[in-house]
């Protein structure tokens, strides 16, 4: 019997009740497995006293293990003569608490477990083209990679998709009721359209746009959740509005890049050429090329900065350029593009700084090996999990 995905994740839920990090969902999972038979509540027992810790890590010889895990590994083992503090050495040892969990688990396992699926060192790909397509029906349309479909909507509206994205045609619409299209860009996928107006809008991963298939009245407004770049058709009589949480961004003829995901504190709209409005409730804000309107949601607070414009819009050319980041952050933006899961030890690894001009379309092999350069942080891999921790 191989060690087994399973293995890992009970001992990643463990290694999270080490350092205190446990969620609600980590306490359910831990107490059915421990309920599963008396063998598993006596190794969760065993592995969780910090007085029996040295003797743990004794135990930790009987098993392999990645070379991705020896790093860890021999920072305790190097260190075992010295009287550590232990909030010194928690991270390392949350690190080493994974490994001997699995193979423990493993040891006691072995005789009444069926086999399970081996673990994986999978390498993580680029996001790619796609999107889905809903229409004013209801009917979703799975738009992939190379794929042509020409659809037309019950206003006569045509609809050409492609590999470079969707046009919607430009054609005079009479007396006919709105119809409303949704774009929507799952994890790992970017999509490109243009409106009926000849706006073009960029869609990076988990984003959706909903839309008229043709515009009417006096204000082209669309709604967009996640993050977009938008090269808007010039029109003096009517000015295109992106609804967006309880803000409204405002232009006539402009591009600019404007992110806001649900999982983001805040909505952030960088402007390239033009001249734009963001406005919430009473307050507005109008900026001019090389400038930024950051919006905090949880206190409606609205700030305006100067930039870089190219760090915001860097992934719209195939691009990934961070200045000064926080590495927490780097991974939340990264994992939408390339789809993995990630897991922090300690807190002081989120805080780490890091700069990086990085390939959109590479794997995620070169990312992780800059990260690794730096000296600052551990990373091991297990499958498509990320487990990240102090180096120092």
């Amino acid at each position: 019997m191989s060690l087994s995905r399973r293995h890992f994740k009970i001992a990643e839920i463990l290694a999270a009740f080490f350092t205190g990090a446990q969620t609600e969902r980590d306490e359910q999972e831990l107490e059915a497995w421990q309920k599963e038979k008396e063998a598993n509540k006596v190794l969760a027992g065993r592995l969780l006293r910090k007085e029996m810790y040295e003797e743990n890590l004794d135990a930790c010889k009987r098993f392999s293990a990645k070379d991705a895990w020896q790093d860890a590994d021999k920072r305790l083992c190097e260190n075992r003569k010295e009287i550590w503090h232990w909030r010194k050495f928690i991270r390392y040892a949350a690190v080493i608490l994974i490994l001997l969990t699995a193979g423990m688990f493993y040891w006691w396992s072995t005789r009444d477990v069926r086999e399970e699926s081996p673990v994986l060192y999978s390498q993580i790909g680029a996001g790619t083209t796609g999107a889905k397509l809903t229409l004013g029906d209801g009917r979703v349309v799975d738009i992939v990679k190379g794929q042509k479909l020409e659809l037309e909507e019950v206003d006569g509206t045509k609809i050409v998709t492609d590999s470079v994205g969707i046009d919607y045609s430009v054609q005079k619409i009479e007396d006919k009721p709105e119809v409303l299209n949704k774009v929507q860009t799952l994890t790992g996928m970017e999509y490109s359209l243009t409106l009926s107006d000849g706006t073009k809008v960029y869609l990076n991963a988990e984003t959706k746009l909903e839309f008229p298939t043709h515009f009417k009245g006096e204000r082209r407004i669309v709604k967009l959740e996640g993050e977009a770049y938008f090269d808007v058709s010039k029109d003096a009589a009517r000015p295109f509005i992106v609804e967006v949480n309880s803000l409204e961004v405002r232009v006539l003829g402009t591009a600019f890049n404007l992110r806001s995901y649900d999982d983001e504190g805040l909505v952030v709209t960088t402007l390239v050429e033009g001249k734009v409005e963001v406005a919430a409730d009473e307050v507005v804000r109008t900026i001019t090329p090389g400038m930024q309107v950051v919006y905090e949601k949880e206190n409606g607070d609205m700030k305006v900065q100067k930039v870089d414009v190219l760090l915001y819009t860097a992934w719209q050319s195939g691009k990934f350029i961070f200045k000064n980041e926080r590495l927490e952050d780097i991974m939340i933006y990264l994992s939408k593009w390339y789809g993995f899961n990630y897991r922090f030890i300690d807190n002081h690894a989120k805080e780490v700084r890091i700069g990086a001009r990085l390939d959109r379309y590479d794997n995620m092999e070169p990312i992780i090996e800059m990260l690794k350069r730096t000296g600052l942080v551990n990373i091991t891999q297990m499958d498509k999990m990320f487990y990240i921790s102090s180096a120092k």
